[in-house]
């Protein structure tokens, strides 16, 4: 045991070396570029921050490589600076090929929840609702195949599930003022209804009540949970 922490203080004392050595280099625009094109999670954290302009699609195109398929760290930043980029006029529109926002759909389930908000708070951005909107659709009715509503298993495939299930719902609740519901959205809402997380059914009520889903709601009008009961 001691071995092991003489190794992993050697170690972190080494990432906080690099880490200072980078935070003393000067970058210009097109070295942070470079560096988003590369491997260095240490520096690339750094040069996330430091990003501050989006020249062109094909640069777009790389913070956005960044949000999904990394370190942890990495993905978080990335979700920090693109939601802080699309967030101005002049970058928006760098920020809507389909491409970017199939990796923005994706990001809205990432295992780290902070990545998960800041995938939500871009889509607010995303000019093309309605094609986010069933893009989405598409990820809960993957989900909710093979979800068990009765189980109170909790077991990492289900806890995976009903996370999945939450974030994407809080996306659809996220689109509620751009949207109009479909048919799909009410089948898979009495689905999730039925719900034996209780956060799962607070989700469920909400996106009822936003969308004017009266069917939806009437199947939750006696449940007891005092989350559920105030959308109702």
């Amino acid at each position: 045991m001691e071995n092991y922490l003489e190794i992993n203080y050697e170690k972190n004392m080494q990432i906080l070396s690099q880490a200072i050595k980078y935070c003393d280099e000067s970058y210009s625009h097109n070295d942070i570029i470079k560096v988003l094109k590369g491997d260095n999670d240490i520096e690339k954290q750094l040069c996330l921050i430091e990003l501050n302009k989006i020249n062109s699609q094909e640069e777009a195109n790389i913070l956005v490589f960044n949000l999904t398929q990394h370190s942890g760290p990495v993905r978080e930043t990335a979700g920090y600076k693109i939601a802080e980029l699309i967030s101005k006029e002049e970058f928006k529109p760098f920020f809507q090929t389909k491409e970017i926002l199939n990796t923005f759909v994706k990001a809205i389930t990432d295992i780290n929840p902070s990545v998960s908000r800041y995938a939500i708070e871009i889509i607010n951005y995303v000019d093309d609702s309605k094609y986010l909107y069933e893009q989405i659709l598409e990820e809960l009715k993957i989900t909710i195949e093979n979800l068990d509503t009765e189980t109170k298993n909790r077991s990492y495939v289900q806890n995976k599930k009903n996370f999945n299930l939450y974030w994407n719902l809080e996306a659809i609740i996220n689109l509620s003022n751009k949207i109009e519901a479909t048919t799909e959205l009410i089948d898979i809402l009495k689905i999730t209804a039925q719900s034996n997380d209780y956060t799962i059914r607070e989700k469920t009520a909400k996106t009822a009540y936003l969308y004017n889903l009266k069917e939806v709601i009437n199947l939750l009008k006696n449940d007891t949970n005092i989350y559920v009961k105030k959308y109702l």
